[in-house]
């Protein structure tokens, strides 16, 4: 798969559900990589959110918001970084035609 830049009508989007010290790093290499970065986390100003092309505070545990913003942002991957998520969200976006990585069944038996 190639990648394009961020920001472009073309660009591919790696959205993340929690946007610690390690979301952060992630979201460096996938800007790296030419992808869009969209960050979630339940508190503004996660460090991910810092280096993120754009950012959203959300109750991670809200299926239907969490959902919302998955829908508003059509990202091409989806990475759950947190285990305080809502795995119904997952399941649920998986159905929808989103990319989980993992799927949402590997996220659920961690």
């Amino acid at each position: 798969m190639q990648f394009s830049s961020p920001l472009k009508s073309n660009s591919k989007k790696i959205m993340l559900l929690g946007s610690g010290e390690l979301g952060k790093e992630v979201a460096i290499e996938a800007q790296r990589l030419g992808l869009e970065v969209i960050a979630l986390d339940k508190y503004a100003d996660a460090p991910a959110h810092l280096v993120a092309n754009r950012a959203h505070v959300v109750d991670m545990q809200n299926e239907e918001a969490v959902l919302e913003i998955i829908r508003q942002e059509k990202p091409d991957f989806i990475l759950p970084e947190v285990e305080a998520i809502s795995i119904s969200s997952l399941f649920a976006a998986e159905k929808e035609g989103f990319n989980i990585i993992p799927n949402a069944d590997a996220v659920n038996k961690q």
